[in-house]
């Protein structure tokens, strides 16, 4: 924006606030004669004196959009589509120039600029639209992929396969384009997407755009939109479509699809006092140059109306074959009857990736700081809306709550509100989706249906509408994962008996029940129509947390609780807990803690507890649950001999100790536990006598892999491996092996003791130049060589293994750290006090450690393994905190000697002996 731009802007607002004659009089004089010179500067621009075309939607700065038509000008743009209008026989007295002006500008007006409620609550925030802009990815689904009943939400999902008659066929796959892509190769087009995701957006840029073109006999938005020749935008919410069919008499319903599309625009019109000749949409269609943008197909309500909406936009698409065609639909309501068909084209639109977010992060940040400080310098604006973006893009990053909602563009814009709000996310996802919901009910970004936003608010105000979504959250969550939608006549029927006791008439309560399934397209965000009449919540976020406040604020805890050991409630609970007070909060977690007879349903509840204690540790401080749960997870997992508590049941344990703290001594201190073995004369590997048993074993290994053709050249490698043809002992000394892996609380130890600087004597000439080497440009390396960390273990922030999990084994580390931390365990005052020496044991030391004196095939014993004795083949998906498999041990005492992890030796590998 200019100068003199925003001069003018502050001079009309001084103007509508002012009332004394002669003020005025100065204002309008000071107005007069800067439109003049506005005037005069864009007549320079067009004659050639500056370059052709302002800014998409003028300087954000300042908070006013640069006016669509500049005083005085008219382009070859217009003129070539007012000779449009002047090939056929004119309305009496017609002035189609000044029509055409008069309908652009108030498009402009109506669509440059977004409403971002939630921002000001002293006055409306309005961004240009143009400058929050960013291109969505488009794709086009194969048509063989969209046959059948449902295909378009597979295709959608990702899940689509092509049919079998296409099997070979080229183009199978969707092809990923963009928007301009799409209108210069399809002229008709339905764009599908889930709600909230910019399909809206998409046309109202699209419309603005193209009124700029004309406006300002610019080429740049054409070709920015892969449009050759300038068209007419003819923008229209389908749902005023629907309306308008509503009050028509049947006669004229019948056979008149095309006249009812264009009486419905000039009504629309009509509504906005434009004063529009009565041929106005009829001649530029009938020319081809129009587009139109038929908006919200889904929001036409009743499905009957919708398939007629669907038929009328087809039949006019046939009537005017030479215009474009633009049709937007969530999933649910394109399918079948209201397909539109007649040659439109599916795309779909994705979820943002993170370079697109980062960028709406970006484009959000300086909008909104420009309008809300219209009179800080630019250097200032732009200061702090990097600030901003770069806090906001940090919040989201650590923001578990936040990861599934931000792909999607409503909700990304819903959470930099509460952002810019509040200044944090908050950690606590109840009080994150509160507000988001909170946002939401609002009118999210402000969609353009702003009267049908204040009628929702009539019919059910803010927390009304709140409550009433928690019942039915409730009530849908109750269903089961199997039954996640709701249909129509259900979903009336709940909202009704909900509003009963609100309303004074029992018919009242249905007539509202309607109207507020009617208007749930305002909803967006929240309660949507998935599927032909049957509803759910877009996000299941926002239905497990409000089940989780319709529970909370009812004290029906004990239901809840019941469901402990279900993982469709387990989010329910956990946002329970966070949505309660501090004090009624300690209530709800001791009563889940004491949950479960047996021990690994007692197991299941400490292990629940103890995730939401640890979600909820930094807003309601430790309280008194978190004693409990950690002495009841210590005396299931030791104070039981090892047949009376199912390893699943200590492995839960161990998992809730990790979140809770572990006490176990040795387990998250140092020096670790050791026990001493006598040593003496053992032979390592199997004997030859042993070959054959091994290769069984491995053979039978491989084939259950599924690697049957494999599996005897597989099976006769590891045993030759694995054999000892000389049968020679080796000697060896009594020593002491820890009884515990090394875990992460203990590898911690190592890391905040500068265990990472290269210049410390636990560091080796070998282990600096592997510290040093760039893996990634090494050849001849495995994968599991190949470290993109070496400050740190590979999978130390892994939730599963790393850090998280401080009695869990360290994983991720190389020989040469494993040998530093050995090193550096020696040589420490405090965790080796009386001056032993750590080493990592050599293979033989290992396998006596592991066999004993009687060459156990197992530490165990002879027992086959099993989910009671050891973690293998993801049983437990992922490590497991050490000392879980008490069946498991060796009988000297050792624990986890299979399963869990690899470990090292100090022995190289080369063949027996």
């Amino acid at each position: 924006m200019t100068e003199s731009t925003e001069r003018l802007a502050r001079l009309r607002r001084k103007l509508a606030s002012t009332e004394d004659p002669e003020d005025r009089a100065d204002l309008e004089a000071a107005i007069a004669a800067l439109d003049t010179q506005q005037s005069r500067e864009h007549h320079a621009m067009i004659s050639g004196d500056a370059q052709v075309g302002a800014s998409v939607a003028g300087d954000v700065h300042g908070g006013v959009v640069a006016p669509l038509f500049p005083e005085g000008t008219s382009g070859n743009y217009i003129a070539s589509v007012i000779n449009v209008y002047q090939q056929a026989p004119a309305a009496p007295k017609a002035d189609y120039d000044g029509a055409l002006r008069r309908y652009l500008d108030d498009l402009y007006a109506r669509h440059s600029t977004l409403d971002l409620r939630g921002i000001d609550e002293q006055r409306p925030v309005e961004i240009p639209l143009a400058e929050l802009y960013i291109s969505l990815t488009l794709r086009e689904p194969p048509p063989a992929t969209l046959r059948g009943w449902g295909a378009l939400r597979r295709a959608m999902d990702g899940a689509a396969a092509p049919s079998a008659d296409a099997a070979g066929l080229p183009g199978e796959t969707p092809r990923t384009v963009t928007w301009p892509e799409a209108l210069r190769d399809h002229p008709r087009l339905a764009v599908v997407g889930k709600p909230g995701s910019g399909k809206t957006t998409l046309l109202h840029y699209t419309a603005i755009r193209l009124a700029e073109a004309l406006a300002r006999d610019d080429p740049t938005p054409l070709a920015d939109l892969g449009i050759t020749e300038p068209v007419v935008p003819l923008l229209l919410p389908l749902r005023e479509l629907g309306s308008y069919l509503r009050e028509c008499r049947p006669r004229e319903l019948t056979g008149n699809g095309p006249r009812l599309l264009l009486d419905c625009l000039s009504t629309y019109a009509g509504s906005r006092n434009l004063d529009l000749p009565a041929d106005f949409f009829t001649k530029p269609c009938e020319q081809g140059r129009a587009i139109l943008l038929l908006d919200g197909l889904d929001e036409v309500s009743r499905i009957e109306e919708r398939e007629i909406v669907s038929g009328i936009v087809r039949e006019f698409a046939q009537r005017y074959p030479a215009c474009r065609y633009v049709v937007t639909a969530r999933v649910a309501a394109y399918t079948g009857a209201a397909e539109v068909g007649a040659g439109f084209v599916i795309c779909t639109v994705d979820d943002l990736d993170d370079e697109q977010q980062q960028r709406f992060i970006a484009n959000w940040s300086r909008c909104v700081y420009g309008q809300v400080y219209p009179k800080a310098s630019s250097d200032w604006v732009t200061r702090e809306a990097a600030t901003f973006d770069a806090a906001l893009r940090k919040a989201i990053r650590g923001n578990r709550g936040v990861g599934g909602l931000a792909p999607n563009p409503l909700l990304l814009t819903v959470i930099a509100i509460v952002f810019y709000n509040d200044q944090h996310l908050p950690e606590n996802r109840a009080q994150l989706y509160e507000t988001c919901v909170k946002v939401l009910l609002r009118g999210g970004r402000g969609k353009v249906d702003a009267a049908g936003i204040e009628r929702a608010k009539l019919v059910i105000g803010l927390d009304a509408r709140r409550e009433l979504l928690a019942a039915v959250a409730y009530q849908m969550h109750c269903g089961g994962e199997e039954r996640k939608l709701i249909d129509r006549d259900a979903l009336e029927r709940l909202v009704a008996a909900y509003l009963r006791p609100r309303t004074q008439q029992e018919h009242e309560a249905t007539d509202l029940a309607r109207t507020f399934l009617s208007e749930l397209p305002v909803h967006i965000g929240l309660l949507d129509e998935v599927e032909q009449n049957r509803f759910g919540f877009s996000h299941l976020s926002f239905q497990e947390f409000l089940a989780a406040r319709y529970i909370a604020e009812s004290d029906r805890w004990g239901e809840l609780l019941d469901h402990f050991q279900a993982s469709w409630w387990r989010e329910v609970i956990l946002l329970c807990a966070g949505h309660l007070s501090q004090e009624r909060c300690w209530r709800f977690l001791e009563q889940l803690a004491a949950r479960g007879d047996m021990p690994s349903e007692h197991a299941a509840a400490l292990a629940l507890a103890a995730d939401a204690l640890s979600e909820l540790e930094i807003f309601k401080g430790q309280g008194p649950v978190r004693a409990v749960v950690r002495d009841a997870a210590l005396r299931l997992l030791e104070g039981h001999p090892p047949d009376a508590v199912p390893a699943a049941a200590r492995v839960r344990c161990g998992y809730a100790l990790a979140r809770v703290g572990d006490p176990r001594p040795d387990v998250c201190t140092l020096p670790p536990a050791m026990v001493e073995l006598e040593g003496g004369s053992y032979v390592i590997g199997i004997t030859s006598e042993e070959t054959d048993q091994v290769r069984d074993l491995w053979r039978a290994h491989w084939r259950a892999e599924g690697k049957a053709e494999e599996a005897d050249s597989y099976a006769d490698h590891f045993a030759k491996s694995e054999t000892n043809a000389t049968a020679a002992a080796v000697q060896l000394r009594p020593f002491a092996i820890a009884r515990y892996p090394v875990t992460n609380a203990q590898y911690t130890l190592f890391m905040d003791d500068d265990g990472y600087n290269q210049t410390k004597p636990w560091w080796d000439d070998a282990a600096r130049a592997w510290l040093a080497r760039d893996d990634a440009a090494t050849e001849g390396l495995e994968d599991w060589q190949r470290r993109r960390f070496k400050d740190q273990p590979e999978w130390w922030n892994d939730e599963k293994g790393g850090r998280m999990r401080p009695n869990q084994p360290v994983v991720g580390v190389s020989w040469y750290e494993a040998t530093a931390f050995c090193r550096w365990l020696t040589e420490h005052p405090v965790y080796n006090p009386e001056g032993h020496a750590y080493v990592l044991p050599s293979e033989a030391e290992w396998e006596y450690a592991v066999r004993g004196h009687e060459r156990r095939p197992y530490p165990w014993g002879t027992e086959e393994p099993d989910g009671e004795r050891a973690n293998f083949e993801e049983i437990y998906d992922g490590t497991t905190a050490v000392g879980c498999f008490p069946r498991g041990a060796t009988p000297e005492g050792v624990d986890d000697m299979a399963g869990n992890m690899w470990e090292w030796t100090r022995s190289e590998y080369p063949p027996y002996p």
